[in-house]
């Protein structure tokens, strides 16, 4: 018989305990992050490392970049969000370390799965490690982490240079709750955790699931980020909420993009009713008459859209396409600049539901969109520039960019997502945090804030004598980009003794081709846009005039050379039925720790 004393302490315990099933709040980093943002970021801890910052938003895997890839070339700034020290953690074999050190497993996942939106080259080394999310009750252990180690590991821009990885990726979640390496002969089997999926089933979370709004870092409108797994915070969740079906790789239907003057006079010249047609099928008769299917993927940076798209777009805008880079600069010498980025206008994105019969739009101030290019993209003083991207692997993927406005969750064991406006700089110093229970597959509920008010204070309405009339002459879409002595688009500059010599660096970019996992989902828009080749720009586009240094420059040069295309990499394949399956198979002749993909 249990003494009284003890049960009054069993039934004390007892609601504390039911009480920390609750959402919990990922822990957000003091620093922003990135040369062509600045962006926000995560504080996580792996292997018992010191703390590393990362970008949220990928399925499967966490991606890493590691002190060996930063050691290839100091000179070139890319490892300010931290390092994970895999010499350190993979200390003994993977049948003597104690438990939750580093086991490496033979499967090498390509690195393009680290974005979708922007071309990665190379593979991947995978091991299972320890990750602790920085909250009571959050440590995970057997996940599977993903190595930038390489100097094969390049992001590949439309000009042929390649860049390193800045910052890695973090996982949050799948639609199963691990992946499976099954060992042959009999042998035992690996799984990799899932964050959500683990947290649920040790009794922190109440369900496998997540609430993202990435918010955003410009200096003139910051927004705090919010990742909640178990549940989302409310005061993200500004009107309607979007239900749609699949996970992270499944595509959504983009219906439309225009430009909103929200209040006040239009700062666009070529604007005066406050709206535009849908310039997402403006100069390409071959668009689908439904949409365009897009990923939504906060692990790329960009809006990765058609170039007729962004062309259609920057018509408007004083901007010049960069071709090195695939972007488009800001005139910052243009009058229409600070009128276009100070003033309540958005570039409005209209999606389609699990229905046709359901459509929201999202608005994405430009405010948001005047983001910055510093080292290694540029030399010499920042550039501006507006982030709809032209290069990529054949996918259209809106990134961090829109998910500076835009609030995204999922139930994994509902296998349903939710897009939503997100707020503005004005909203509450606290979080309203809402539980997602396990069988969640409604749509969830929106907080109190209005949006237009989120942005009160912020922008600023034109006057009539402010309006984009085009009587300064100054012209959209084709300025330069009015920066002095400052080079965008080429190589970095070069500086420091260490790292990587010239000849070195000349064999980066030999890899492992792309793999085509994360597009299997808008495969059949792929394989159309592959058929119908170069897309066509509508005579009523003004053209952009290539930006300064990019028409006809006689080489890159610098710490990164020309890239050249992977042997078999002629655009997306199709892949056969089911064919997207996370699980992988041991031969039966292979000691245990080493894990082959079937």
């Amino acid at each position: 018989m249990i003494p009284s004393a003890s049960k009054l302490v069993v039934f004390t315990l007892l609601p504390l305990a039911l009480a920390a099933v609750e959402p919990k709040q990922a822990v957000w980093a003091g620093a922003t992050f990135g040369p062509d943002g600045p962006w926000n970021a995560v504080e996580v801890s792996i292997g018992g490392q010191p703390k590393i910052s990362l970008f949220p938003g990928r399925m499967w895997h966490t991606f890493v970049t590691t002190s060996d890839y930063c050691a290839f070339n100091n000179s070139v700034p890319h490892c300010g969000s931290g390092t994970y020290l895999k010499d350190s953690a993979v200390a003994g074999s993977s049948t003597t370390s104690p438990a939750g050190a580093a086991r490496r497993i033979e499967y090498k996942p390509p690195t393009q799965q680290l974005n979708a939106g922007v071309e990665a080259r190379g593979s991947a080394n995978l091991y299972l490690d320890k990750i602790d999310m920085q909250f009571s009750s959050g440590l995970v252990q057997n996940h599977s982490v993903a190595l930038i180690e390489s100097q094969s590991q390049m992001l590949a821009y439309p000009g042929g240079t390649l860049y390193p990885v800045f910052t890695g990726c973090l996982n949050v979640g799948a639609p199963d709750p691990q992946q499976i390496f099954t060992g042959g002969g009999g042998k035992a089997g690996v799984n990799a955790s899932m964050i959500p999926w683990a947290l649920k089933e040790a009794g922190t979370i109440p369900s496998s699931s997540f609430g993202l709004h990435y918010g955003s870092a410009s200096p003139s409108a910051k927004v705090s980020g919010s990742l909640v797994f178990g549940g989302y915070d409310r005061n993200r969740v500004v009107g309607d909420v979007l239900s749609l079906d699949g996970d992270l790789w499944s595509s959504v239907t983009l219906q439309n993009i225009t430009l909103r003057v929200i209040k006040g006079n239009s700062p666009f010249p070529s604007l005066s009713d406050g709206s535009t047609p849908n310039l997402l099928i403006q100069g390409n008769s071959s668009m689908p008459t439904a949409g365009l299917p897009v990923l939504l993927d906060p692990c790329s940076p960009y809006l990765t859209l058609p170039r007729s798209t962004c062309d259609a777009i920057a018509s408007h805008l004083p901007v010049t396409y960069n071709a090195s880079l695939g972007l488009y600069l800001w005139n910052t010498t243009s009058p229409l600049y600070s009128r276009v980025v100070t003033s309540p206008s958005t570039l409005a994105l209209t999606f389609m539901g699990a229905s046709n019969t359901e459509s929201l739009t999202i608005h994405v101030p430009f405010t948001h969109l005047n983001l910055t290019l510093s080292p290694p993209f540029v030399t010499g003083a920042p550039v501006p520039y507006f982030p709809c991207f032209t290069g990529g692997v054949g996918a259209y993927v809106l990134g961090r960019a829109f998910f500076q406005d835009a609030f995204l969750g999922a139930n994994w064991e509902t296998k349903r997502m939710w897009l939503a406006q997100a707020p503005g700089p004005n909203i509450p110093a606290g979080v309203d945090v809402a539980a997602v229970q396990s069988s969640e597959d409604g749509a969830i509920g929106a907080g109190k804030n209005q949006w237009e008010a989120s942005w009160d204070g912020v922008w600023k309405a034109l006057g009539d004598e402010e309006t984009g009339d085009g009587s300064n002459n100054s012209t959209a879409g084709r300025t330069g980009d009015g920066s002095s002595g400052t080079s965008v688009g080429g190589a970095a500059e070069g500086g420091g003794s260490s790292g990587l010599s010239t000849g070195a660096v000349a064999g980066i970019g030999v890899g492992a081709a792309v793999g085509g996992m994360i597009l299997i989902a808008a495969v059949g828009w792929f394989l159309w846009r592959r058929r119908r080749g170069a897309e066509a720009v509508s005579p009523a586009v003004t053209q952009v005039t290539p930006a300064p240094g990019t028409a006809g420059e006689p080489s890159l040069g610098g710490y990164y050379d020309e890239a050249k295309e992977l042997s078999g990499m002629n655009g997306p394949v199709e892949a056969p039925a089911g064919e997207r399956s996370p699980y992988y198979e041991m031969p039966g002749d292979q000691p245990v720790g080493q894990w082959h993909p079937r």
